[in-house]
């Protein structure tokens, strides 16, 4: 995709992102009503007070009277707030429950800021430059998230499906912990078609609903990172220090990539040491064991994808999910 596709992209995901602010502040506000109809009455009057304010201090000629009737105003709108505030908590609801909740509090999910000629914010910034290290290989993450896992096409015999759950609710948690998770990382084992890149793309799903900065990647994009930093020629788009400074990094597919000297081996142990010592957080999945990972990788790579005290290791097993 280029620039300007990502952009569109983009714009849709935001417009989407605000949709569900706005409906979710609309039940908030519908449970608040139902809980206290004073709050109702309040919000109402509020509103009342505010219009008819505004059509008395349009026709006052009188500057002193204008300002008179702005204070007036500001004075009961804080006596209704503070009465709501103490209704909210009488009601146990939290004090922000008439507010929207958006992700972004600078721009309010618009994406842009400041008045005509406008800019992008700096959240929709950020957004972009890690879209563009997606190639468009990986699934949507309308197809891939938790809410479509279907369990029943996991096989039950020797325990599949029983096991496979078990995993699900291990990534589900740690989605929904995000940052504070009970294991920073998470290495996603196995052969190919047992599940392994769905729950990575609905850990990742999760976390970016939910506001989280995350980027997925596969092994090969990856592995191009890399080698436009060696090269210098990754000044563009900063590819290899975005996938530093990410709070969240999920890797799909690990030792597909291509293996080159003074690159891949060095280039990853520099990414995940960086990523381990600020403390950020690491999903990867690989079909390779952890005797394989040692192999190819070297002990320093494989220290730093086996951590115990750091990496929370699920190993997928069972037939092919994709051949049933």
């Amino acid at each position: 995709m280029t620039r300007s596709e990502h952009i569109r992209a983009l714009q849709e995901e935001y417009a989407r992102q605000r949709a569900r602010v706005e409906e979710d502040m609309r039940l908030r506000t519908d449970e608040a009503f139902r809980r206290s109809p004073e709050i109702q009455a309040l919000r109402a009057k509020s509103a009342e007070l505010a219009l008819n304010a505004m059509r008395s201090i349009l026709t006052e000629t009188s500057a002193e009277q204008r300002a008179a009737l702005a204070e007036d105003m500001k004075r009961q709108g804080q006596a209704n707030n503070a009465r709501i505030r103490e209704l909210l908590k009488a009601a146990n609801l939290p004090a922000d429950q008439l507010e929207p909740r958006w992700r972004c509090p600078i721009c309010k999910d618009m994406g842009v800021v400041g008045d005509a000629p406008s800019r992008f914010c700096e959240c929709f910034e950020a957004r972009l430059r890690l879209r563009q290290h997606e190639d468009g290989s990986m699934a949507g993450v309308e197809e891939q998230n938790f809410e479509r896992f279907d369990a029943a096409r996991i096989p039950e015999a020797n325990g599949q499906r029983e096991r496979t759950l078990k995993l699900r609710k291990v990534c589900e948690d740690y989605a929904d912990q995000f940052p504070d998770t009970a294991f920073r990382n998470l290495l996603l084992t196995g052969a190919g078609g047992l599940g392994k890149t769905f729950l990575l793309n609905c850990i990742f799903e999760r976390v970016t609903s939910r506001g989280g900065s995350a980027v997925r990647i596969t092994a090969f994009r990856m592995f191009e990172a890399m080698r436009q930093q060696h090269v210098g020629n990754d000044e563009k788009f900063e590819g290899f220090s975005s996938l530093i400074e990410v709070p969240l990094l999920l890797i799909d597919d690990l030792g597909t990539e291509p293996m080159m000297r003074n690159i891949t081996v060095e280039y990853l142990f520099t990414l995940l040491n960086e990523r381990a010592a600020a403390k950020r957080h690491t999903v990867v999945a690989t079909n390779l064991t952890p005797t394989e990972l040692k192999e190819r990788y070297g002990e320093r790579v494989a220290s730093r994808l086996l951590d115990r005290g750091a990496c929370g290791s699920l190993r997928f097993e069972g037939k092919d999910l994709r051949n049933l």
